[in-house]
This record gives structure tokens, C-alpha cells and sequence, in this order.
């Protein structure tokens, strides 16, 4: 006889630690008592008695053993008492599960794979002696434990058939160094880490397995499966603002040649359709153009029986492409068209001065020589403002000034002229959060102004003046129209793909501070970036958003991560379920007998002391007779 889960040393010190609170308070009793004496003594003086100090004793003692034994019996049970001799054999595994996006594919008689590695695990746990400790684990891009160390074998086996496939690749490595870790930390002897699945892995994590463990063993889930599926799906944003480049890229895993039709549609009508070629274990890309500015669902679909239809189906929701308003205000709308009419995704309305109008719709409004007889509430371009009525005060004139682009400002980002003279210009009192664009001789003479609406001034038409034929005037014109409205130069471009590890090529000009990586809810993923190539890990199916400035790439990471190699363990690993089992122990449990006596013994003390005993006259007399003959009158 034994205790499993306890030491000596431990069970004596919870006993004497619980069973001396509960003496105590036995000891401390203070509970009212109701006595019936005679009214006449109310009305007589009687003699005080003397006092004595009589020494504390437990009123019922019944009840206080009663309450030990009970202790006793649940601390037996949360021991685990057991009657036998202590197995020192019993030892601890770990089990992995492959639970890949590839263990989704069926076999010639429609069974999953994920089936026969369950029922693999499955007899691996029973040919184990019931004294030994199993933890198991879900194995895919992460190893995620689903149980701790357990002995109770319908516990595992319910979590074995819990687990579904997912659309992550399988990690072996990461699951073994898992594995080890857990038997090295919290195993008591350690035992096997089996490994139940098919092994299929990407190249890369093929190359990077560490040296197998010496007690490995794996339970070979395998099947010979022909399958073509979609790898990716992307959609780019032509120069035309109307048009959608689609790149579909699928891929044949089996080892035949295979013509599949491909369709792509939107909204349910097809785009277009393609016959696709694959030859064995290569990867074929097709591109379609499809003009829309609506919003709406987007699908790419392989007509492909094969085994794993989940890859054959990839879908993106589409943005719809919105124009932003922008209101001219001038007398000479022939001097602005030219530089502010180039991009397609801005809507350009001309009007006299003399029929300004606020307009809520308007994006951004150019106001050219002249002020608004009321307040501008929009974003607002001033070009040679009147002095007197200035949005920024104007210091004084310049005449035959060299312009100077201050290279420093992000406003004035790719901004090169030579010898630029300015035959007048206002020059304007720059306030501190002011960014200065250009300045003269004087001061700032091109000036942005942030804040709830953005305001730029213009001391000068650059239309009217040595700019109008240099590069730098539609640069300038569309660096403030960024500042102003960055949606308008924002390039977006969608992406279906699978969870995992993702890279992202940037671009030469990338700026650090303006990269971040959103998933969804808002919540913020890590990522690195090295060699201008960004890396992010997402181990879940959703969306995720990488933002670069002026660009933006929405990843949708729902197809699965079919892989396209398959592992084969060393012959000296041990395979199947040889010599799997081993000595059953003689030792059984009895602590759920423990347990129920305790609980016996509680509502036994309850029944006969609890607070209503004065209704059970059996009680009183059982337990309470020595004590009644023995009380005095006072």
C-alpha cells in the first residue's frame, strides 16, 4: 500500500496542519445554549457562587472524530492510495498527432487521414501499462499541448478524437525539440515520444530537422494521394484605377501529369477560364485582368476531384475603388488641369470663385487668388492668397528670390530644380509645428499647417512662373495632395495565402516608422525585416494587414499549407507497435472509495450534530447521555 500522488512526509503534514485547525476550533467553541430554569429566581437575591476555572474540554468529542476520520479519508483519496507495491517501471511519454493541413486528404475509401492516425494513437495508448503517464500533443506549424501527463486513458482518447486537421504545414522539428523538452522538465521517468501522422513537410523544414532522439518512435500514416490545389491567389491594382491584375498560381503534389480547368468569378459570374497544365510537383501561374470598381467576392476555383478539395477554392473580398473629390476655385482652371487632373483616382471639379459653395463631399479644396466670403471647413491649397486675408499671415513680398526646397521635409520628398528664381512671392510667418516646403531669401514662401483640416499656402502660382516647365511642380502638387489625403495615392494589393511563416519584399525607399503588421481585431503581430525583406508568422487562419506608407498588403491566410515532401524515418527508428506495451502493475486504485467514505462520514456528523439535533432525539441519546447526567444546575 502506497500513495501515489503524495509523500509521507507531505500527507502526515497536511493532516496535522488541517486536523489541528479543526481541534482548535472544537477547543475555541462558543455556541449559546438555551436553558429553562424556574421565574421565581428572578425575584430573589440569591449568593453568588464562587467562581471557578474549569479546564477546557471539546463538548463533542463524537463529532471531532468523526470529522478526523472524514480528513483522513479525502486526503487518502487526493494521495491516490493504492494497495500494492509502488511500480517503479512506469514511465512518461509524449505523443504527437499530426494534425496538418495534409492529413485533411482522403484515402481511396473516402477515410481521412487524420482517421488513421487517431486510431494509430489510439492503440498506441492502450498496449500501454495503465500505470503509465501519456501527454498529448497537436502537432502542425506549432506544438500545442492539449493534455499534461496523464494516466486516465479515456481522457486521451476523447482528446484524440477532438483533434481536426488545420491549415498549417507540419513542423516536425519543433515538435520533437517539444517533445524532449517536456520529458526533460516534468517527466518522472522518461519514456517515448511517438510521433502518429504522415510526415508531410515543407522542403525548408525538411532540411532543418535536428538529429532524431533515440526514443522515437513513429506510427506511419501513409498513402499515396494525387492532388492539385492553389498556392496563391493575388490581385494588384492596375494604373488604371478601374482595373484588377489577377496572378493565380496552382500546383500539382501528385506524381502524373494533370489538365485541370481553372475558373475565376466575381460575385458568382465568371471573369474568365483557363485550361492548366501541371506536370508532377511543379507549380503553373496564369493572369487575368477584370475591370471593376465595385466592392464584392472574388474567387479563383480548380475543377480538380482530387483528395483534398480544401486548396481547391481561394477567395479575396475586393475593396471598392473610391474616387476623392477635389474642388478647384479658379478664374485660369487652364493652368491647374494639367498637374492635378494625371491621376484617375481623383474626381477634379472647376468653378468660378464667385460660385463657392461649401461642399462636405469635397476631399480637398484649391483655392486660386482669392478668399471665401465664409470659412473653409475642408482641407484647403491657398496659391497666392490674398495678403490681408491670409489662412497664414503673410510677412512681406519678395521679388526675383532664388527658390530652396527643403530636402528635409517629407513634403518636399524628390524635389529638384536649378537656378529656380521667383519673380514675386509672398514669403509667410512659419508658426513652430509649420512644415516648410520652400523658402526664399526672406523666409517660407511655400508652407503646410497641420492640424484637424490641413492648410497649405502658396506665396506664388507655379503655373505663373519659372516652375510651370519644371518636373518638380507636379511632384509638389502630388506630395501635398498625399499629405492631405493619403488614401489617394494608397496601393492596395490582396493576397490569398496559407498560415505560416510570410515574407514581403519591400521596396528600396521603404521608411522604417510607417511599417507596421495588423491581424485582425487590431492586434499587432511581431516581424522582423532584414535584407529589405519583411517576415511575419501568423500559426491561425484570419486577415492580416502590412502597412508601408503609401501601400498596403492584405493577406488573407485561409488556404491550406499543403506541403510538398515527405518525411521517411531512418531505418533505425523504431516504427509500428513492437514492443509498444509493457508490465501491467499490480497496484489499484481505491481512492474513489476513500473519497466516498469521506463524504459518508461528513453527512454522518452533519445528521447526528448538526444544528437541529434537538429534533433527533436518537441523536441525544446516543451521544449525549453521559453529558446530560452529568450537567448540574446552576
Amino acid at each position: 500500500m502506497f500513495l501515489f500522488n503524495l509523500s509521507i512526509a507531505e500527507f502526515l503534514a497536511l493532516f496535522t496542519a488541517v486536523s489541528s485547525f479543526v481541534v482548535m476550533l472544537y477547543l475555541l467553541d462558543r455556541s449559546r445554549r438555551r436553558h429553562v430554569v424556574a421565574t421565581l429566581r428572578f425575584w430573589s437575591q440569591s449568593d453568588l457562587p464562587s467562581r471557578r476555572k474549569h479546564r477546557r474540554r471539546i463538548q463533542q468529542p463524537w463529532s471531532l472524530i468523526l470529522q478526523l476520520l472524514a480528513i483522513l479519508m479525502l486526503l487518502l483519496a487526493i494521495g491516490q492510495l493504492r494497495i500494492g507495491s509502488p511500480d517503479r517501471s512506469s514511465r512518461d511519454h509524449v505523443l504527437l498527432l499530426d494534425a496538418s493541413a495534409w492529413m485533411g486528404a482522403t484515402e481511396a475509401g473516402g477515410r481521412p487521414l487524420i482517421a488513421e492516425a487517431r486510431a494509430a494513437a489510439l492503440r498506441y495508448i492502450r498496449a500501454l501499462p495503465s500505470a503509465d503517464r501519456v501527454m498529448l500533443v497537436r502537432a502542425d506549424a506549432l506544438a500545442t499541448p492539449v493534455t499534461g501527463f496523464e494516466t486516465n486513458r479515456q481522457t486521451l482518447a476523447s482528446a484524440i478524437e477532438a483533434i481536426e486537421p488545420g491549415t498549417a504545414a507540419l513542423n516536425l522539428g519543433q515538435g520533437l525539440d517539444f517533445a524532449a523538452q517536456a520529458l526533460r522538465l516534468e517527466a518522472r521517468r522518461p519514456g517515448e515520444i511517438v510521433f502518429a501522422g504522415a510526415g508531410r513537410m515543407a522542403r525548408e523544414a525538411l532540411g532543418e530537422l535536428p538529429p532524431l532522439p533515440a526514443n522515437l518512435r513513429v506510427l506511419p500514416v501513409s498513402a499515396r494521394i494525387e492532388n492539385c490545389g492553389i498556392r496563391k491567389l493575388t490581385l494588384r491594382r492596375a494604373p488604371d484605377p478601374e482595373l484588377w491584375e489577377i496572378y493565380v498560381t496552382a500546383r500539382n503534389y501528385g506524381h502524373t501529369p494533370r489538365t485541370v480547368p481553372l475558373y475565376v468569378l466575381f460575385g458568382g459570374a465568371p471573369v474568365g477560364t483557363r485550361n492548366l497544365t501541371l506536370p508532377p510537383s511543379s507549380d503553373v501561374s496564369s493572369t487575368f485582368q477584370f475591370r471593376t470598381r465595385a466592392a464584392g467576392w472574388l474567387e479563383a476555383r480548380l475543377d480538380s476531384p482530387d483528395r483534398l478539395p480544401a486548396d481547391n477554392t481561394a477567395t479575396l473580398e475586393l475593396p471598392a475603388q473610391e474616387s476623392r473629390r477635389v474642388v478647384v476655385y479658379s478664374n485660369e482652371p487652364g493652368l491647374l488641369r494639367p498637374v492635378l487632373s494625371a491621376n484617375r483616382r481623383v474626381e477634379m471639379i472647376f468653378a468660378k470663385p464667385s460660385a463657392y459653395k461649401p461642399d462636405p463631399k469635397a476631399a480637398i479644396v484649391i483655392l486660386d487668388r482669392f478668399r471665401p466670403p465664409v470659412p473653409v471647413a475642408e482641407n484647403s491649397i491657398w496659391i497666392e492668397p490674398p495678403a490681408a486675408s491670409s489662412p497664414i499671415s503673410v510677412r512681406t513680398q519678395a521679388r526675383d528670390v532664388l527658390l530652396r526646397w527643403r530636402s528635409d521635409q517629407i513634403l518636399a520628398a524628390g524635389l529638384h530644380t536649378k537656378d529656380a528664381r521667383i519673380e514675386n512671392t509672398e514669403v509667410f510667418s512659419a508658426s513652430p509645428d509649420d512644415i516648410v516646403i520652400g523658402e526664399v531669401e526672406g523666409g517660407p514662401a511655400i508652407l503646410a499647417r497641420p492640424g484637424k483640416t490641413k492648410t497649405a499656402v502658396f506665396g506664388f502660382h507655379p503655373m505663373r512662373s519659372s516652375l510651370r516647365y519644371e518636373l518638380a511642380t507636379p511632384l509638389l502638387f502630388a506630395n501635398v495632395l498625399k499629405w492631405m489625403a493619403p488614401e489617394i495615392f494608397l496601393r492596395v494589393e490582396l493576397q490569398a495565402g496559407s498560415v505560416g511563416t510570410v515574407t514581403v519584399p519591400l521596396d528600396a525607399d521603404y521608411d522604417p516608422s510607417l511599417v507596421s503588421v495588423d491581424g485582425e481585431n487590431g492586434t499587432t503581430l511581431p516581424f522582423t525585416i532584414r535584407d529589405r525583406v519583411l517576415r511575419f508568422f501568423s500559426g491561425a487562419p484570419g486577415i492580416v494587414r502590412v502597412h508601408l506608407g503609401d501601400r498596403e498588403l492584405v493577406y488573407s491566410l485561409t488556404l491550406p499549407d499543403v506541403a510538398d515532401s515527405t518525411w521517411e524515418p531512418p531505418k533505425t527508428v523504431r516504427t509500428g507497435f513492437a514492443s509498444a506495451g509493457g508490465f501491467e502493475t499490480a497496484a489499484r486504485d481505491i481512492w474513489q472509495w476513500l473519497a466516498l467514505a469521506g463524504a459518508l462520514l461528513l453527512v454522518a456528523e452533519w445528521f447526528f450534530f448538526g444544528r437541529n439535533t434537538q429534533d433527533r432525539p436518537f441523536a441525544l441519546k446516543l451521544f449525549n447521555r453521559p453529558a446530560a447526567a452529568r450537567r448540574k444546575a446552576s
